[in-house]
């Protein structure tokens, strides 16, 4: 057979152009005003009087130029010309010294004489330049509560190498991406230096750089003015380094062993956990030009495996042997060039390169039924900055990126894998039953003007801007050998032998056929934006901004079934409105209040179930009774159909998955955002923060039935019991739906054949229906792509947090409350984030119990980030959390085949009227109702230096979950399985896998783990 072949490479977003546009035109903007501008120069010393050269000397403000710096000569002077004029926090460090800062006041046309003294200190711990401003200042310039975590805290904090876990360390946020109640990181705004980063295809983040490249990560959107748009979430921008007037050299590696790393797993979890991880990386920056062009370049070699707790049958043992093997490579590279006092360029790109053997294994492969993954991915960035003049910058930049992630079956998309009968996970051998393809691409570009205005007594802050990104999605699901052998597993089966493959008592043989997936797709987004920041006086400001947004989305038919068309599109203005009161004029005590809207970007989940887009196949399962000559044996779908007409293939069940409808009156969806809270400083070194946070979530786009109401017809409390009539239990209850949805057309069906029928009873009859109710049961099917009235999710925090910034330590202290409740937990509409199925607009038994509380929500969390100076010249840091169980809810999940039904009065519904509704998962239960344990883990880093010469070599130690907890965070709540209610005459043709039940495990917080560490910096 000739399985399908995955999509070309595309070859850039047809729409990306219109970035360049936007940027180039941005560029155009008059320059007329006058360059006035400023300076601050100075020297630096020692208690002696003698010079300090090579301190570190930089500038953050609080207007459109922050961060920069510079480094002092031989004789311990330094210079920072063409500063626009404004207030602007001056910071001096240097290894060995304390480390001094001041507020300074730069005038136009004026340099600010600015002299040091630095005071010696035994620390041989190298200085990081941080760029973001002190966690403990106070913005009165916006209404935002935002969290940076720096350079310093990310270097002396225990961090696993994702970049979300820095994310997860901001109040509020989760591990998994979540930020703020968003709908799972598909909510949240990536970006790489302030351009967009995000997956145009499903959301989320798609680059993932080394910690090391890492400048700061600074996570927004509490607050946050016109200029920041397209998320639920989170705003989560990582700015990368820069290279400066100071060469500097480092050389890391670091190590986790098997011999060092715990394990919390146990026998019947079905889940993976780190076995060993080895990476050295390099980096070095330094000028090209003093004071005029930088360079940073560093790269990454990463070797890594996992091991996987085995389900193989008879494995005595709890891990597989085999590992999943990763690697990983990573280049980039950075210039930055001050052609003139006025301008200023960066360009930087980047490499990462992933691959992994027996990608995604959980423990039920066998003969190599493993898929390889390979994802390149490459990007790019560039900036510029223009001062025009006092307070006035113009900015333009522009970003992309392209991957290109195959996922591929080790025998090949022509060979059909075996697979157990029955729901995942189920035993698999030969091959991968699915190959993948996912193939994402972007372009983006901005552009804006900040300027400052006086008009009478008020000064007006003005930022006028423009984004606009565009990307294509390629996604494919093949089924590898066009089918699956889905045999069920008995005491005498053999992989390689079709003969076992059926038992006398049944005499064929299942296959499945379909469930894939074939998307192209085209996405824009767009904005312009005007923010304003009004202070009157020197306590009340004033911040509104206004953004209209722009989104469109492009298909082309799957399997090259029609030509590209536009889906969907919409504009919309998201109005924004900021209050800043400075209680006490000394901005010690400030209030700030800012309700806003927040439209979602566009991807392609949103609209890949549009009419013509032919992007999803049914799944179905075949009986087939012929001769196997061979387990790599398959049919194509004209063959199958052939051997149905002769009796050799009979259709058995389908899982309806290609569900479409025409898009009516469609609107992006957004989240109205309402934040009140106040910030206080206690001291020089310390602020407290007390938040409140109101969200609520509109025009959530799901595909709908809009007959859905009369086209089935609901079953009130109904019992679900097994082949042999007991009614199956689960944590110590019975399964019981408080509602069940049929067909009407299948009732119907039944009906009329029971009325036809000649000898009385042909068939069970359904329990309250009679062929008096044929009219009524109406089938008319009305499937629209559009927004959902009914769909609602709402959240409210509360958030307390207390920050340090000491001389030599930092860190933050938070304590959470949380209220997330909904019916959607997905910004698309699907219950599912794969999108395998149409949802339970579409599926009304998924809307049985579905409105409650909603997962990946803990109701209090607490969390305690710490680093700095220890003593002996050891550094480090800890992260504490402790998190209230996060909400979960049992489902189960409808089948003909392997279940009876019973209403309340014990009358049993014909099983063959569930073939319509096979796949769909109903809640047991209050959705949310039920909690995991309470969590805690302790990480904690270390390390010392020992300096000799100009260089310093470092030893680091970093250890997760140092108390080895082995708290659940994610059930099997499927009550399907792990219930022996298949009573077939032989014995074990159908084994109870432990691993299957309602409750077993899938997912623990990672065991303990120690990495060793060791750097060479100079």
């Amino acid at each position: 057979m000739n399985a399908p072949t995955p999509l070309p490479v595309r070859a850039r977003p047809r729409r990306a152009r219109g970035a360049l546009a936007l940027a180039a035109g941005a560029l155009l903007l008059p320059a007329a005003l006058a360059a006035q501008v400023g300076a601050i120069s100075g020297r630096v010393t020692d208690g002696g009087n003698a010079p300090v050269a090579s301190a570190i000397v930089e500038v953050d403000a609080n207007d459109a130029i922050t961060g920069r710096g510079t480094t002092t000569g031989a004789d311990g002077r330094y210079l920072l010309p063409a500063l626009p004029a404004g207030r602007y926090r001056l910071r001096v460090r240097h290894p060995g010294y304390s480390r001094e800062s001041r507020w300074v006041e730069v005038r136009a046309g004026q340099a600010s004489v600015q002299n040091f003294v630095l005071t010696e200190r035994p620390t041989v711990i190298d200085t990081v330049v941080v760029a973001a401003n002190s966690p403990v200042n106070i913005s009165r310039e916006d209404t935002e509560f935002s969290t940076a975590i720096r350079e310093e805290a990310i270097r002396l904090m225990p961090v696993n190498p994702d970049p979300k876990e820095l994310v997860a360390q901001a109040p509020g946020a989760r591990a998994g991406g979540q930020v703020w109640g968003g709908a799972t990181q598909q909510a949240n705004n990536y970006q790489i230096d302030g351009l967009a980063a995000n997956h145009p295809g499903v959301g989320g983040d798609l680059i993932q750089p080394s910690l090391n490249w890492i400048e700061s990560v600074e996570i927004k959107g509490l607050g946050a003015a016109a200029e920041y748009g397209n998320f639920q979430g989170g705003l989560v921008n990582i700015r990368t380094k820069s290279g400066t007037n100071r060469f500097q050299a480092a050389f890391h590696a670091s190590g986790e062993s098997a011999g060092l790393t715990a394990s919390n797993l146990q026998r019947f979890d079905v889940a993976r956990e780190m076995n060993s991880r080895f990476d050295v990386e390099g980096e070095v920056r330094g000028p090209i030009v003093k004071d005029r062009l930088f360079y940073f370049l560093a790269g990454q070699l990463v070797s890594r495996d996992e091991r996987v707790v085995s389900h193989r049958r008879g494995d005595g043992n709890v891990f597989l042997p085999e590992l999943v093997d990763w690697r990983e490579r990573r280049l980039f590279g950075k210039l930055s060039w001050q052609p003139t006092a006025r301008d200023a360029l960066t360009v930087s790109g980047g490499y990462i390169g992933l691959e992994a053997d027996r990608f995604g294994a959980n423990g039920y492969e066998n003969d190599g039924a493993y898929l390889r993954m390979d994802a390149p991915t490459t990007f790019y960035n560039a900036a510029y900055s223009h001062v025009l003049g006092a307070g006035t910058t113009l900015d333009a930049s522009v970003a992309g990126f392209s991957r290109d992630e195959r996922r591929t079956p080790y025998a090949g998309l022509e060979v059909p894998g075996v697979w157990q009968y029955g729901l995942a996970p189920k035993l698999t051998y030969r091959n991968a039953p699915f190959g993948y393809r996912m193939a994402p691409e972007a372009l983006s570009a901005a552009a804006s003007l900040s300027l400052r205005v006086r008009t009478g007594p008020a000064e007006h802050q003005l930022k006028l801007g423009t984004e606009y990104s565009a990307g294509s999605w390629a996604s494919e699901r093949i089924r590898s050998g066009g089918m699956t052998w889905r045999p069920p597993v008995g005491s005498g089966f053999d992989p390689a032998d079709p003969a076992t493959w059926r038992s006398a008592s049944v005499g064929f043989v299942p296959a499945e056929f379909g469930g894939e997936v074939h998307l192209d797709a085209d996405v824009a987004n767009g904005a312009v934006y005007l923010q304003d920041h009004v202070d009157f006086g020197s306590r009340f400001s004033l911040s509104p901004g206004v953004r209209l947004g722009w989104w469109e989305g492009y298909i082309t038919p799957g399997q090259g079934t029609g030509p590209r068309f536009r889906a969907v599109h919409h504009a919309a203005v998201d109005g924004r409105i900021g209050v800043t009161v400075d209680v006490t004029g000394r901005n010690e005590t400030v209030l700030k209040a800012h309700a806003g809207r927040y439209h979602q970007n566009m991807f392609a989940q949103f609209y890949d179930r549009v009419e013509g887009g032919n992007v999803f196949s049914n799944e179905e399962t075949w009986y087939y009774r012929g001769p196997l000559d061979g387990p790599g044996q398959a049919f194509t779908g004209f063959e199958r159909d052939s051997l149905a007409q002769i009796g050799q293939m009979t259709a058995w069940e389908t899982i309806r998955l290609n569900q479409t409808g025409p898009v009516v009156d469609y609107r992006q969806p957004y989240v109205d955002q309402l934040v009140v809270g106040v910030e206080q400083r206690i001291g020089r070194w310390w602020k407290a923060e007390l938040v409140y946070v109101n969200r609520r979530n509109h025009d959530m786009v799901a595909l709908v039935d809009r007959n859905a109401a009369t086209n089935y017809t609901l079953f009130d409390g109904v019992y679900v019991a097994g082949l042999d009539g007991d009614t199956l239990g689960y944590d110590g209850a019975s399964v019981f739906m408080k509602g069940l949805y049929l067909p009407n057309n299948v009732l119907a069906a039944w009906l009329r054949a029971e009325a036809e029928c000649d000898f009385p009873p042909c068939q069970l009859p359904i329990p309250g229906l009679t062929v008096a109710d044929l009219p009524s049961l109406t089938w008319a099917p009305d499937y629209v792509l559009t927004n959902v009235p009914q769909a609602r999710r709402t959240f409210d925090q509360v958030q307390a947090v207390l920050r340090a910034d000491y001389r030599t330590y930092g860190g933050m202290i938070s304590a959470v409350y949380t209220q997330l409740k909904g019916n959607l937990d997905n910004v698309a509409g699907y219950e599912d984030p794969a999108g395998f199925g149409a949802g339970p607009f579409v599926n009304p038994n998924q809307a049985v119990n579905f409105y409650g509380f909603l997962d990946n929500s803990a109701e209090v969390e607490l969390k305690i980030a710490m680093y700095g100076d220890l003593a002996w010249g050891v550094r480090g840091g800890v992260f504490w959390n402790d998190a209230k169980g996060d909400r979960y809810s049992p489902v189960f999940t409808l089948s003909g085949l392997r279940n009876r039904y019973f209403d309340e009065a014990w009358r049993e519904i014909p099983s063959d009227l569930f073939g319509p509704v096979t796949g769909q998962p109903v809640f047991i239960g209050p959705r949310g109702a039920k909690r995991y344990a309470n969590r805690s883990t302790v990480d904690v880093h270390l390390e010392r230096g020992v300096r000799w010469g100009r260089s310093e070599w470092l030893v680091t130690l970093d250890g997760f979950n140092v108390f080895n907890r082995d708290a659940v965070t994610r059930y099997n709540t499927s009550v399907n399985e792990g219930l022996d209610y298949l009573p077939f005459p032989e014995p074990g043709l159908y084994p109870v896998d432990p691993a299957a039940y309602y409750r077993a495990v899938r997912e623990r917080v990672p065991p303990r783990r120690l990495r060793i560490g060791a750097s060479l910096r100079f």
